[in-house]
């Protein structure tokens, strides 16, 4: 079944401002220090994935096919899932579909937009959560939080552009965590 609301990235993706910053702040968040053997990047390939692989010296697989109901199959020390859970029907089953293929001490590292007024969304948005709801979200999916960290994708000229921009600059923050396996 085809979702005409997940889009591919476009060409342009890569240079947008925010989109450079975005990739920064996440490549800073994982940090140079980590050490892996497989590793996976949830969703297409993008210029972060070629970063990634790059900075780690690991190759990265991606996903292909419907996130929402096809299962993932593999076993990895990383995976990374950036500004993807937003954008799916049911987050939780694909948490669950992400622990099972996460080593025993694997980490995932996971970025959504912290929640805002419905207004801001973009429409290509199904979930924005808060940050008490998404920490129940990977409580339920049987995870832990090991760290996290907000930050804003825009650069500062960016928000005083109008009303609306200004308006993102309360609101409109990134969240991003590294996760692993709950005790069981």
């Amino acid at each position: 079944m085809e979702n005409k609301f997940i889009n591919k990235i476009d060409s342009n993706y890569s240079n947008k401002p925010a989109t450079k910053i975005r990739l920064r702040k996440s490549l800073d968040f994982i940090g140079d220090k980590t050490s892996f053997k497989s590793a996976l990047d949830i969703g297409d390939r993008s210029g972060l994935t070629e970063m990634m692989e790059s900075m780690y010296q690991v190759k990265f697989d991606n996903t292909t096919g419907n996130l929402d109901y096809n299962t993932l199959d593999g076993n990895y020390d990383l995976v990374t899932s950036f500004e993807v859970l937003e954008h799916l029907f049911n987050p939780l089953f694909h948490l669950q579909q992400v622990k099972k293929i996460l080593s025993k001490d694997g980490k995932l590292v996971l970025s959504t937009p912290l929640s805002k007024p419905r207004f801001l969304w973009s429409k290509e948005h199904f979930h924005e959560m808060s940050l008490s709801s998404i920490e129940a979200l990977f409580d339920v999916a049987g995870f832990k939080v090991v760290r996290k960290d907000f930050f804003r994708v825009h650069p500062l000229t960016f928000y005083f552009k109008g009303v609306r921009p200004l308006l993102r600059l309360l609101f409109d923050k990134i969240q991003i965590y590294e996760l692993e396996h709950l005790d069981e």
